[in-house]
C-alpha cells in the first residue's frame, strides 16, 4: 500500500493516509475543533480511521488520547503517524470493536471525554472500498452502538462529541438520550449562508440535565 504524508498545518503535525484509499473529510477536522477537554484529560476516539481526530485534538487541547478502530491497516497507519509526530507519549493506537469495550486495557468508565466521527448511512450506494464503506455505512456499527459504547466508557459528567447528518438529528437525540447522554451543546453545519446546514456537531453530558446551547452556524464558503 503507497503511502503520502500530509501536512495539517497545525502546531507542525502531519498524517499519513493511503494514496488510493479513504483519508479522511472535513467534517473529522470541524469535529476536532469543537472539542472540549482540559490537558491531561483522557479522551478516547472511536473509529479513529487514519487519527486525524487524535492528532487534532490532543494538538488543540493537550488531552491523552486513546484512538481504537476496527481495521488492523487503519491502527497501523494512524500509529505510523503518530510516531513520526513524536506524540507517543500523548496517543496510543489499538485495534479494538467498540461494540465490545471495555477491555483490559481500555476500562469502564475511566474517560473524561469519547470522541466519535461515525458511520452515518443505514442503506444506499455503498463504495467498492473497504475503509470508505466502513466510514460511511452502518455495516459493523450504527450510532446506538455508538452511544452505547461511550455510556459504558464516559465516567458520569463526562462528555461526548460527535458529528451527524443534520437530517438525522432526531434519531442521533433519540439514541443518546436512551444511553443518558444529554445533549449540552449543539453547531450547525452550512455549505453557503442561506442553505440548510447538512452537518451538526454535538456535545452530550452523561447524566447531564436539560438545557442545550446553540452555538454560531460554521459557514464553509467563508472559513
Amino acid at each position: 500500500m503507497a503511502e503520502v504524508w500530509e501536512d495539517l498545518q497545525c502546531a507542525g503535525l502531519g498524517i499519513y493516509r493511503a494514496s488510493d484509499g479513504f483519508s479522511y473529510g472535513h467534517d473529522a477536522v470541524l469535529l476536532a475543533n469543537f472539542i472540549r477537554a482540559h490537558r491531561g484529560q483522557r479522551l478516547l476516539d472511536l473509529g479513529t480511521g487514519t487519527g486525524i481526530i487524535a492528532l487534532l485534538a490532543h494538538a488543540k487541547t493537550g488531552a491523552i488520547v486513546d484512538a481504537v478502530d476496527l481495521s488492523q491497516a487503519s491502527c497501523a497507519l494512524a500509529a505510523k503517524s503518530v510516531a513520526r509526530n513524536g506524540l507517543a507519549h500523548a496517543i496510543s493506537v489499538q485495534q479494538a470493536d467498540l461494540r465490545l469495550l471495555p477491555d483490559a486495557r481500555l476500562t469502564r468508565e475511566s474517560f473524561d471525554c469519547v470522541a466519535c466521527n461515525p458511520p452515518y448511512y443505514a442503506s444506499g450506494t455503498e463504495s467498492a472500498d473497504p475503509a470508505r464503506r466502513q466510514s460511511t455505512h452502518e455495516t459493523t456499527c450504527t450510532i446506538h452502538d455508538v452511544a452505547s459504547c461511550a455510556h459504558r466508557m464516559l465516567k458520569n459528567g463526562g462528555k461526548l462529541f460527535v458529528c451527524y447528518p443534520a437530517a438525522g438529528l432526531s434519531r442521533l437525540c433519540a439514541a443518546l438520550e436512551a444511553r443518558t447522554l444529554a445533549v449540552k451543546r449543539i453547531c450547525m453545519i452550512r455549505a453557503k449562508r442561506g442553505r440548510p446546514p447538512y452537518l451538526i456537531l454535538v456535545e452530550a453530558k452523561k447524566g447531564g440535565g436539560s438545557g442545550v446551547t446553540f452555538e454560531e452556524d460554521i459557514i464553509l464558503e467563508e472559513i
